[in-house]
C-alpha cells in the first residue's frame, strides 16, 4: 500500500528540482530590477597604444553629455538599446555593448576603430594641401580623425580613396589585401612611408630607405612583386641605396629604373 504514495512524492520532488531555480532567477531578477544604479563601469578595447577615447569622453556619450546621469536610476528603467545606440553614434566606436551587473553597475564594453591606414588630401605633386583626411579601417570603413589623438598609420593619398564604395571593388579588395599586408610585414612595414592609388588603381609609393618612388601597377599579384623588389634590393641596391630615384615594377618580368 506504501508503493502507492512513492511515484506523487518522486513527482513533487522532479518538479521542485525546476520551480526552485526557476522561482529564484525570477527573485533575481526582480531584486535587480528594483536595484539602483551605482556606478557607471566602462571599459575601452582596441589596439594596445590607440587612444582615439577616454573613460570621460565614452561617459559623455552614455550620458548624453551628463543630461541623463543615469547614476541613482532603477535598473529597470534603464533603456540598455538607448544607451548602445548613443555611444554607436560617435564613428571612432566599432562595437558596443551595454548591461547590468548584479552589483548595481551598468557596465558600458566599447571597441575603438581599427586604423589601417590614413588618407591625406595631396595635390598630383604629391605635396599635402591640408590636414583634412579621414583614417580607413581593416574592415574598408572611413572614419574620422581624432581631436586628442593622432594614431601612427601608413598614410595614403590619391582618389581611390575618396570613394568608400571602390573599396567594395575586386581592385579594391585586392588594395585592401595589400594594406593589411603592409601593416603585417616588419620590412615593409618599415620601408613604405607612403602609397598613392589613383582613379584607376594604379599605385605608386615613397620608400624610407633610398627615398624612391616606387610604381607598382594595380594590387593584383602583390606578393610577387614585393618579391620581386626585395629581390632587385638585395643584389643592386644594398650597395647604394641612392642609386635610382624611380623604380618601375609594374611590367611583368622586369624591372625599369631611373
Amino acid at each position: 500500500m506504501l508503493r502507492k504514495f512513492d511515484y506523487p512524492w518522486l513527482l513533487l520532488k522532479r518538479s521542485l528540482w525546476l520551480i526552485l531555480p526557476i522561482a529564484g532567477i525570477g527573485m533575481a531578477e526582480n531584486k535587480l530590477g528594483n536595484q539602483r544604479c551605482t556606478n557607471l563601469v566602462i571599459s575601452i578595447e582596441g589596439d594596445s597604444g590607440t587612444r582615439f577615447l577616454n573613460q570621460m569622453d565614452v561617459r559623455m556619450l552614455v550620458t548624453e553629455n551628463g543630461a541623463d546621469p543615469l547614476l541613482g536610476s532603477r535598473l529597470s528603467d534603464v533603456a540598455l538599446n538607448d544607451l548602445e545606440n548613443r555611444v554607436r553614434r560617435n564613428k571612432l566606436i566599432r562595437k558596443c555593448q551595454v548591461y547590468r551587473d548584479l552589483k548595481g553597475n551598468v557596465v558600458v564594453e566599447v571597441e575603438q576603430e581599427r586604423p589601417l591606414a590614413r588618407w591625406i588630401n595631396t595635390s598630383e605633386n604629391g605635396e599635402m594641401r591640408n590636414s583634412s583626411g579621414y583614417y580607413i579601417s581593416d574592415e574598408g570603413v572611413f572614419f574620422p580623425l581624432s581631436d586628442s589623438y593622432s594614431a601612427r598609420a601608413l598614410l595614403v593619398s590619391g582618389s581611390f580613396f575618396s570613394d568608400a564604395g571602390k573599396l567594395k571593388t575586386t581592385k579594391g579588395a585586392s588594395l585592401m589585401e595589400l594594406l593589411r599586408f603592409l601593416n603585417t610585414d616588419p620590412f615593409w612595414k618599415a620601408q613604405v612611408a607612403q602609397l598613392n592609388a589613383d582613379k584607376d588603381g594604379e599605385i605608386s609609393f615613397m620608400t624610407v630607405m633610398g627615398d624612391q618612388r616606387i610604381e607598382f601597377g594595380t594590387a593584383e599579384n602583390y606578393q610577387a612583386k614585393f618579391n620581386k623588389l626585395k629581390m632587385f634590393y638585395n643584389e643592386i641596391l644594398s650597395q647604394d641605396w641612392s642609386r635610382y630615384k624611380k623604380i618601375s615594377i609594374k611590367f611583368q618580368n622586369q624591372i625599369v629604373c631611373e
